[in-house]
């Protein structure tokens, strides 16, 4: 990957946990973290991937995607040397449970073979 986008998808994930932070959406009812950004290379758009504690993550996520306008807003105030702010797609970060996934397969796996 490119140092100029790892170093925007850093800058980003920290801003857009600030922001989240301060949002005062009545829909927002879960913790969320902010885990990884992947920005595309022509920084048109950027993946947020983001785990949620508590509440409902459907309807945290919907909340998410219907203040990511404001969330942009916002970053292209805070970063105004980048020519252009990327268009922010969040999406639930999947990683623990295809974790959890593999394990119980590598258990199976465990199991089957000490028989």
């Amino acid at each position: 990957m490119n140092f100029r986008i790892d170093r925007v998808n850093s800058e980003l994930q920290k801003s857009i946990s600030e922001i989240i932070r301060r949002l005062k959406d009545p829909r927002i009812t879960s913790m969320i973290s902010v885990l990884e950004v992947d920005t595309a290379r022509d920084m048109a758009t950027a993946k947020v991937y983001v785990s949620f504690y508590g509440g409902d993550p459907q309807e945290t996520l919907a909340a998410l995607k219907k203040c990511a306008g404001f969330i942009r807003r916002e970053l292209r105030n805070e970063y105004r040397e980048l020519r252009s702010v990327p268009e922010l797609n969040f999406l639930p970060d999947t990683s623990m449970q295809y974790g959890e996934k593999i394990d119980a397969i590598l258990e199976g796996l465990k199991k089957n073979g000490a028989d």
